[in-house]
């Protein structure tokens, strides 16, 4: 009996040592998954999706929307958040005792610096140092041929069959700083921002070699529409090319970044673009 109760006691004590965690930022969910902290992960985003069993977890929300009824549910002791989240957020979550790691999630280095502060705060450096190695291996392959001028699309908008405006990942962005590190440019360097609105009569204007546009499981319906409404485009403009990538993966800044240079770099190997 006395054993039965020491046995008891002793796994108490270690559960209440393990460190469990929520994550409101897909990018660093799949970070924590790839490190090997898939056990410790108690909640994830809505917006979970890079793997159907790890993001069936308990939903707390996002850095904007944080649960924290959720939150104190699921007994979390560290929540990572955006560093965009607001300082009332993580001053609310402090109040409940709960560690808040805010990181930034929006360019390449980021991606870097995420896994390294991670596989660190957790004890997974080895892990991490791996993930590292990888990024670097496919982000540092230059294409043999000429630098070509990108324009990288996250989605566009049809009216009547035709493209009115596009949404576009401009110099502040993760897709910048990959196309940088494969070798190519991206068009709208030079002070564009982040995520720039672009009406029809400039991307007709622009001077672009190619164009990608990133499709997810929400908008694959569309991409057939979206494919015939741009070959217009390129036929007025006189453009090259216009190449759809597809995956879920290509929306998320994360351990996978990988994988956007190698379908980038291997897309226009097929294609053939002129340059």
């Amino acid at each position: 009996m006395l054993l039965r109760i020491l046995v008891i006691f002793v796994l108490s004590f270690a559960a209440l040592g393990e460190q469990r965690i929520s994550s409101t930022v897909p990018s660093l969910s799949e970070t924590l998954y790839e490190l090997g902290l898939d056990s410790e992960v108690v909640g994830v985003s809505r917006f979970c999706l890079f793997d159907k069993k790890f993001c069936s977890k308990d939903k707390i929300g996002t850095s904007l929307d944080i649960s924290y009824e959720k939150i104190l549910k699921l007994n979390t002791s560290i929540v990572l958040l955006s560093s965009k989240a607001s300082s009332k957020q993580i001053n609310n979550l402090k109040k409940l005792g709960v560690e808040t790691i805010a990181l930034a999630h929006d360019r390449l280095d980021d991606v870097f610096h995420s896994i390294n502060f991670l596989g660190k705060k957790f004890s997974r450096e080895k892990r991490a140092k791996e993930l590292i190695d990888n990024l670097n291996k496919y982000l540092t392959k230059k294409s043999k041929k000429k630098p070509l001028k990108v324009l990288f699309l996250i989605s566009s908008s049809l009216r009547d069959g035709e493209i009115v405006k596009a949404l576009a990942a401009g110099e502040e962005t993760f897709y910048s700083d990959i196309l940088d590190r494969i070798g190519h440019q991206n068009v709208l360097s030079g002070g564009s921002g982040a995520y720039p609105e672009i009406g029809r009569e400039r991307l007709l204007s622009l001077e672009y070699d190619v164009i990608f546009e990133i499709y997810g499981a929400h908008n694959k319906d569309s991409m057939k529409s979206h494919e015939q409404a741009w070959k217009k485009i390129l036929k007025e403009s006189k453009k090259t090319k216009y190449i759809q990538l597809y995956g879920d993966y290509l929306f998320i800044p994360g351990p996978r970044v990988w994988k956007i240079a190698e379908d980038i770099k291997n897309s226009l190997e097929v294609s053939h673009v002129k340059n």
